[in-house]
This record gives structure tokens, sequence and C-alpha cells, in this order.
């Protein structure tokens, strides 16, 4: 029976104990009860696993001192058999000891001193600074098409609270949305060279800064690139048409002729190869090399031909030509002296079939020295084309006539069987005494700004005519010239035989 009762009274005690700790405290920390403490009211900032006084003492003696952190209490010199926690000491004068501090020590720490007449209540601030921390909403790898909106969200932890800036590709950002140390940033996807990483990174001076985010993946229709839009052949002959494909994700390519799918086999066949072999987070794009080959070249395979690529993003086409036409002349700059009123063009083509005739044109031009900047019509001329071995042309030709000191635009197109070719890029070159305009070359390359190929047709003007007369001119100047040095070899041979005979 007595065991029991004692039992009982330990219970009580300890309940009563435990009801006066949990007691409300009074917090009326006035001016009154300050001029009572010889400590004053500190903030102490600090760093995980340091120890940290904070003091608590009056000008008169007290009885009792108890300390809460917030609303948790900590020590009660009341209730000694109640131990404090371990990191927790009370010293004799009322302070208090924190060691190894650890962030969740981070409050305001109230000291409350009782005498046997009053109370008074101090309070203290501990602030654990620490390293910050982030996380990213989304995380890990994202992917999205073009025009897609999105939104990163960041969390960063730390004290003191930190900043945050973000990064898009190494690259910094400065607008962003603020939510306490939940910060968001809008995304819109405007092009695939947004792929590449976004981060959010966090600092406060403590530590390292903390980085986390998001990789982004932008999702893209195919975009396809030509080596060659135009590809020069003959019937017979062995062709290749290509195109590559950039992608993601992957795209299938289908090849069409005149609109019509081409249906492979022994005559034509395709292949492809990828490019981008090695897969990895920054090359997840799919490029491919996509080739068509006609073993033999007939008629009926010349003409435009469409490859065509599509993934669930969208699709892209692209048009090749297959073709026996020439190539385009390219002029040639021609290092021999030019006179006052000619010039001498020297331009190549190559053809795999016989080149019949060229076609060039020829104006003048504005110049430096002109005062009335007025463009003359162009000049057009036919010029056979001589025999030659391979398919390389190169050809030469002298036009007469010119205005001198004047500035000229000239262009040309090769035809054989099968057609003309596409017309060369156009040209300047200056006769004798024209003064060069700056950065001038004699053969530089610019824009064709001249008329229609239409209106060139009907372009022909009385200028041609006098061209054509100096042309027929200078041709039969050259008969005669051959006549007389002939007539002159024949009677040197007739003096010669005459002087034998007579000896």
């Amino acid at each position: 029976m007595w065991p029991q009762k004692c039992t009982n009274g330990v219970l009580i005690v300890l309940l009563f104990s435990l009801s006066l700790v949990n007691s409300e405290l009074n917090f009326n920390n006035d001016l009154e009860n300050n001029q009572k403490f010889k400590s004053i009211p500190t903030t102490i900032k600090t760093f995980e696993n340091d120890t940290v006084l904070l003091p608590c003492y009056l000008n008169t003696p007290f009885r009792y001192v108890r300390w809460h952190r917030d609303d948790v209490p900590l020590v009660d010199s009341r209730h000694p058999e109640i131990l404090p926690q371990e990191r927790i000491q009370l010293w004799a004068n009322g302070s208090l000891q924190v060691s190894n501090v650890l962030a969740e020590d981070t409050g305001d720490y109230y000291c409350e001193i009782m005498s046997s007449t009053s109370h008074a209540v101090q309070v203290h601030a501990i602030e654990v600074q620490y390293s910050p921390s982030v996380v990213t909403e989304p995380s890990g790898v994202l992917e999205l098409p073009v025009g897609a909106t999105f939104e990163v969200v960041c969390a960063a932890k730390g004290v003191p609270q930190p900043a945050i800036t973000w990064r898009l590709n190494g690259n910094a950002l400065d607008k962003y949305n603020n939510m306490g140390n939940r910060q968001s940033h809008l995304f819109e996807i405007k092009s695939r060279s947004m792929s590449g990483p976004i981060e959010c990174m966090a600092s406060n001076g403590v530590g390292q800064p903390a980085v986390a985010g998001v990789y982004l993946q932008v999702l893209f229709a195919p975009e396809l690139t030509l080596p060659q839009t135009v590809v020069y052949t003959k019937v017979g002959a062995r062709a290749h048409l290509e195109c590559i494909v950039e992608a993601a994700p992957t795209a299938e390519l289908q090849w069409f002729h005149y609109g019509v799918p081409v249906q492979t086999g022994p005559q034509i066949s395709s292949h492809e190869t990828e490019l981008q072999a090695n897969r990895s987070l920054d090359h997840y794009v799919s490029e491919t090399k996509h080739v068509l080959i006609i073993k033999k070249v007939r008629d009926s395979d010349m003409g435009q031909y469409e490859c065509r690529a599509h993934n669930n993003i969208g699709f892209k086409s692209a048009t090749i030509e297959l073709t026996g036409r020439p190539m385009p002349c390219v002029f040639k700059i021609n290092p021999g002296t030019q006179s006052s009123t000619s010039h001498v063009l020297v331009w190549q083509t190559e053809s795999l079939l016989p080149v019949m005739e060229f076609k060039l044109r020829f104006r003048q031009i504005p110049s430096g020295n002109v005062t009335k900047q007025i463009r003359t019509n162009w000049t057009e001329l036919t010029i056979p084309a001589q025999v030659t071995i391979g398919p390389i042309y190169i050809t030469s030709y002298t036009l007469h006539g010119l205005q001198p000191a004047s500035l000229f635009e000239v262009s040309v197109l090769a035809r054989n069987s099968f057609g003309w070719s596409d017309n060369s890029k156009i040209v300047r070159f200056a006769t004798g005494g024209e003064v060069e305009l700056p950065n001038y070359s004699t053969e530089s390359e610019m824009q064709y700004d001249g008329p229609e190929e239409d209106d060139l047709n009907n372009e022909i003007t009385h200028r041609s005519e006098i061209f054509t007369a100096s042309m027929i001119h200078n041709r039969a100047t050259i008969t005669i010239h051959s006549a007389f040095v002939y007539c002159i070899i024949l009677l040197n041979l007739s003096l010669v035989f005459l002087q034998r005979t007579i000896m």
C-alpha cells in the first residue's frame, strides 16, 4: 500500500512541474523591466557547430530563471530534476549556453528572471547562418516544342535568405518573378537555339552558391540542307542526290519525282547515314544524310526531285534538279593588256554533253567620270562553241568598239542539247582610261539588277547593229591583211626559183 501511495505522489509532483514549465510566459519586456537587467538584448549571428552564450542577469539578486526558444521550453532553475537538452547549459548567473549550434537553433530566446517580489523578461536571438540549398520544379530533362511556354520554379533555403539569379546556357537572365524565397521564371521557346541547361543559382555569402535546374531539349520540325540544289549529269551516267535532315525527334524522309513517290529497285536505290552517331544530353538532335542513287540515268529520270521529311512536330521539303544542262559559266580574270576600246573576256563552264553555243550580254553602266547616270540597254551576242576534249570549256572573246574610259556589265549563258544553263553572275570591267571606283576590281561580282529574262530577249538595240558592223569590219581587215601576206610569200618564192634557173 505504501509503495503505491509513493508512486502516486511522484507522478503528481512531475505533472505539477510540467504544468509550471509549460505555463505561459509574461513577455512584458518594457523599459522598466529592461532597467533591471545588467545584460542587454542581443542578436548573435553564428555558424553551425559554434558555441553561443546568451547573457541574462539582473542588477539585483534573483531567485529563479527559465529560458524558452520561441514557444519551446529549454531549462528552468526551479526544476533541476528536468534535465535540459544535451547541448543546453544554464549558468549560475542566469546565462544560457548553446553548444554545437544547428540550423534549427535559429530563433528568439526569452530569459525570464523571477525575484521575491517581481519578474522580468529579456529577449535575445540566435541566427545560425548556413550555405544555401536549392531545388527546381521541374527538374531533370524537359522536352518541349518550339512555341511552347513553361515556368520553372526555384525554391531556395539558407541563412541569410539567398539571392536568386537565373542562367540559360550559361548566360544570365535579368527578369524573374519573386515569390518569397521561391522564385519563378517564365520561358517562351522561340527557337531551337534555346536548348540547354536552365539554372537557378542561390547565394547568400556563406559557403559556395547552390545551383539546380532543368535541361531543356527543344523539339522542332525537320530542317533540310542540300549540298547541291542542281545535280548535273547525262544519260547513262550515275547520279547521286543528297538531302541532310536535322530534327528532334527523328524524322522520316521520302523521295518524290514530280510529285510522285520514287519507287526503289534495281535502277534506283536509297540509303541513309547517321551523321551524329553518339547521342548525349547536349547532342540529342538527329542528323541524317539521305542519298538517292540513280544507277544509270535515263531521259525520264531528269527533272525535279523532292526530299520530304516529317516528324510529330511538322514537316519540311526541298527540291533538287537533276539535269543535263551545262553548269553556269564563271568569268576568269584576264591578265593580258586591255585597250581603250576593247576588252578580252574569258569564261569557263562544264558540261557532260557538248556545248553548242554561248549567249553573251553586256551593257555600259554609269561610272565615276560620267555626269549623267544612265544605264544603256543590254546588247546580246551569240557565240559558237569550239570543240573541246572533256567536259571543261574555256572560252575567250574580245569585245571591240567599246566606249573608251567606261564601265560595263557582262554575263553569259551556255547551251547544249539539253538546254540553256543558268545565267552566270554579272561582273564588271572597265575600258582603258576609266578611273576605278572605291573597292573596284577589274571583274568584281555584283547582284543582277537588270530587266527580267523576257525583257532581255527584246532589248537588242541599234548598238548591237553597230557592234556587228564593227565585227564585220574587223573580219574584213583581217582577210585583206592575210591575202597581202600570202602574195608577198609567193613573190619571194618566185624570185628564188628564177635565180636558181639563171645560175
